[in-house]
């Protein structure tokens, strides 16, 4: 009788270790679940910090753009100027200078036979 005693008994801790595990288990998926969605949230956070950051960056660099092409455009306008000024001042000179470019380019690039 005491063996069936000590059966019955080994029979009701081997079933409540399993209940046991059972529930840490539960536990353990549940734990994970919750991890799983926090890791999710942080990484939705995390990537649109990244492309707020990118669209920040992006913008400074349009604009840095807009501002050379604007310094640039005054730039070239003040040499325009300036070389029409030259142009004016000794036309004759200019225009020798424009024909003889011209026979040196023709000679250069004029066709061989």
């Amino acid at each position: 009788m005491a063996k069936a005693a000590s059966k019955v008994t080994e029979a009701t801790a081997r079933e409540t270790a399993g209940r046991e595990i059972e529930e840490e288990i539960r536990a353990l998926r549940a734990d994970v679940a919750a991890l799983a969605r926090s890791v999710a949230s942080y990484a939705g956070g995390a990537a649109e910090e990244v492309k707020e950051k990118g669209r920040a960056a992006s913008e400074e660099t349009v604009a840095e753009a807009l501002k050379a092409v604007r310094e640039l455009r005054t730039e070239v306008a003040g040499m325009q100027g300036e070389l029409e000024g030259k142009v004016r001042a000794n036309p004759l000179a200019w225009l020798a200078g424009a024909a003889g470019l011209g026979l040196l380019l023709g000679v250069l690039f004029g066709r061989r036979e």
